[in-house]
């Protein structure tokens, strides 16, 4: 915290006080870019919750204070104590403990400081990403079946972004949605795959990006965002109906002030130059907003939504405000997709993920001691 401006550290210490008080929070650890020490004026404070109620998954409230944005992480304390999934590796070992009333997290942290670079826990990590990587190529490979290119090559981008995790693990890069590019092309040039990163560029459709182009789909993007908060406000009697997890998706990324938050960021990095980091920026937290728009939609028309078919389904959908699905394809980089766009991304996927598949342990194997 002695990194971070007066006020901010201020309204974090409030903060902490307020959440102490909850009888369930048993542990709070600050993560991120403010743990790390990369932090800008514009980037949002994440908090560790460890929470002593009988969840099942991890989820995420936004608070905006005096224009500062803060996430916080609640995860059950059972995962703290035992289960330790791998995608909470990362936030326990950056973690800067704010308060722990029984000692747990100070006990996973030392837990994690001493196997987070080991190669079986790496292996693990990097496990799960070929394991999400094979389900989305497999989606891919469905909705082009179905003839929904759109989601195709979607899904084709999204399994190539998760495969390339692994690149940046095995150089201990920390994840940032903020950094990827840049942490992947830092990667990339290491490993002497600068190839594989440009055909992931190509497939992203992030390969040719400029000012202007960045510019566009920042304004397409929050076009999108503000008419899908409006809607959500709207129906948000329905979206207390829906599963605890998707109601908790739309209270986080439906607020004003993720929008707000995610805008400046998103400015900053226009700022900085970095305008391919900028849409890959925006294209993620959209992917994950759309997810659990789509369930409100199909909710609301009585219809099944199926993860595969994201875009098939917001095109189709007769509840949707109109320009959603138009503004969508913009920021998702798919605008023009045809047949051959989709197998081609789909083949490329393919041939990426099978390669990094291959090297994956000698790559854990020649990982940097430092």
């Amino acid at each position: 915290m002695e990194r971070m401006p007066e006020n901010i550290r201020s309204i974090l210490t409030s903060l902490v006080d307020d959440l102490k008080s909850r009888g369930s929070v048993i542990s709070i650890g600050l993560f991120g870019s403010w743990s790390r020490g990369e932090a800008t004026q514009s980037s949002d404070v994440d908090l560790l919750v460890v929470d002593g109620r009988d969840l099942s998954y991890e989820y995420v409230e936004r608070a905006e204070i005096d224009d500062v944005f803060l996430d916080l992480n609640y995860v059950p304390e059972k995962w703290v104590l035992r289960d330790f999934p791998p995608e909470i590796d990362q936030k326990i070992y950056e973690a800067e403990i704010l308060y722990d009333s029984n000692g747990t997290l100070e006990r996973a942290k030392n837990t994690m400081q001493k196997i987070m670079w080991l190669p079986e826990r790496v292996e693990i990590r990097t496990g799960k990403y070929l394991v999400e990587a094979d389900i989305l190529l497999s989606r891919g490979l469905s909705a082009y079946g179905r003839e929904d290119y759109q989601s195709a090559k979607l899904n084709a981008a999204l399994g190539l972004e998760t495969i390339m995790k692994i690149m940046i693990e095995v150089n201990k890069i920390p994840l940032s949605n903020s950094h990827y590019i840049r942490a992947l092309e830092a990667s990339a040039k290491k490993l002497d795959l600068k190839k594989v990163y440009n055909e992931y560029l190509e497939v992203m459709g992030l390969s040719k990006v400029n000012r202007k182009d960045a510019e566009g789909v920042f304004k397409k993007f929050v076009e999108m965002w503000s008419v899908i908060i409006d809607f959500v406000e709207i129906n948000s009697s329905i979206v207390k109906s829906l599963h605890e997890e998707i109601m908790n998706n739309l209270n986080f990324y439906c607020k004003r002030s993720f929008l707000r938050g995610i805008a400046a960021r998103t400015r900053s990095l226009l700022q900085e130059g970095f305008f391919a980091e900028a849409v890959h920026y925006m294209l993620r937290a959209s992917v994950d907003m759309l997810e659990n728009y789509a369930w409100l939609l199909a909710n609301i028309e009585g219809t099944r939504f199926d993860y595969t078919g994201l875009m098939g389904h917001l095109k189709n959908s007769k509840v949707s405000p109109s320009g959603v699905y138009e503004k969508a394809l913009e920021v998702l980089m798919l605008k023009e997709v045809s047949l051959q766009d989709a197998q081609a991304s789909l083949e490329k996927a393919r041939e990426i993920i099978l390669d990094i598949r291959k090297r994956r342990k000698e790559l854990i194997a020649h990982m940097p001691t430092q």
